[in-house]
């Protein structure tokens, strides 16, 4: 007779294990708990949030971010409420007309325009092959967007009916930017840089920024002096309408994602957290700042002492800029 009482396939041996090793996992597991989730879940900021841009219509501060994240605050940041548009993209850019009007732009070519209270969002599709980069508003209320292979996207005065213009070279425009109803700079690809003297009805090409340079940012004073930022942390300035440009000293090299004007007062935010200021003809770090290892996108000023700042792991702070020094 074999006495083997090895565990056979099929027998009952096998079947004597399993059912121990069920017990011992059941003894062992704890019922699941999703009170913390819960609670994440009911705060109007979530841990992940990836914010990318915010704007202010002076009563309401909206900010967007990823997978259609849109959050509205009428008390200056204090507090918050969320609203999930109907879409997992991107929102990349937001921006506000003189108005209230708000408008965002996501990464699938959608515009989602919104009334001054910033609650009720309606989206249009934009009949363009064009990848959107920014989102700007003239002061007569169109919407301008800066694209891909050069374009320019704007609306009319309804914000509805809108129209492309492409100066037909191969380079994304990054930004766009006001300065009156009929002065207005346009940055991209290559260090090229626009200007129309006429609202938008025709664009000129100014001297390229030197060494092909990709200005993740970009503000002007007037159309004379300006200021663009990349992405190995340079800024530099113009007084002569790009004729020439000159390298600012800066404390860090990190990403610069924008300039943001406080009354005189230049900022800008970055990669690794980094908030700077324009003390003279360089750029230090703000003492105030929060110490962050991810980045910062953006700020909304308020008043003249304090900016709202805002980037990833949805970050939002407001930081005191009374003792900062004005731009020279």
């Amino acid at each position: 007779m074999n006495n083997d009482h090895r565990l056979l396939p099929g027998g009952p041996g096998r079947a004597f294990a399993w059912l121990a090793l069920g017990l011992l996992i059941s003894a062992c597991e704890a019922p699941l708990d999703l009170t913390l989730v819960e609670r994440e879940i009911e705060k109007p900021i979530y841990r992940f949030d990836q914010l990318k841009a915010a704007a202010s219509n002076h009563r309401r501060i909206i900010a967007v971010g990823d997978y259609g994240t849109v959050l509205t605050s009428l008390d200056k940041g204090e507090s918050w409420q969320r609203t999930q548009l109907p879409t997992k993209s991107s929102l990349i850019s937001v921006a506000s007309c003189e108005d209230g009007s708000f408008a965002a732009i996501d990464t699938v070519r959608k515009v989602w325009l919104s009334d001054a209270q910033g609650s009720d969002w309606r989206a249009q599709q934009l009949e363009t092959m064009e990848s959107p980069m920014a989102i700007n508003c003239d002061p007569r209320g169109r919407f301008w967007i800066a694209a891909s292979f050069s374009t320019l996207i704007h609306s009319d005065e309804s914000q509805g009916n809108w129209r492309e213009i492409s100066q037909q070279e191969d380079m994304q425009f990054t930004s766009i930017q006001w300065l009156d109803k009929d002065h207005a700079v346009v940055a991209g690809e290559f260090g090229s840089l626009y200007f129309t003297e006429d609202g938008g009805e025709s664009w000129e090409r100014g001297n390229d920024i030197p060494n092909e340079f990709y200005p993740m940012a970009a503000w002007f004073r007037t159309l004379d002096e300006g200021w663009v930022a990349g992405l190995s942390g340079t800024i530099l300035h113009t007084e002569d309408r790009g004729e020439t440009w000159h390298r600012q000293k800066s404390v860090s090299s990190a990403p610069i994602y924008n300039l943001i004007p406080q009354g005189d007062r230049l900022y800008a935010t970055g990669d690794n957290g980094t908030l700077l200021q324009l003390i003279g003809d360089g750029w230090e770090q703000v003492p105030e700042a929060p110490r962050l290892f991810s980045y910062l996108i953006t700020a909304i000023p308020q008043g003249e002492e304090r900016l709202l700042v805002m980037g990833g792991r949805g970050i939002i702070s407001p930081i005191d800029t009374s003792s900062g020094g004005d731009i020279q």
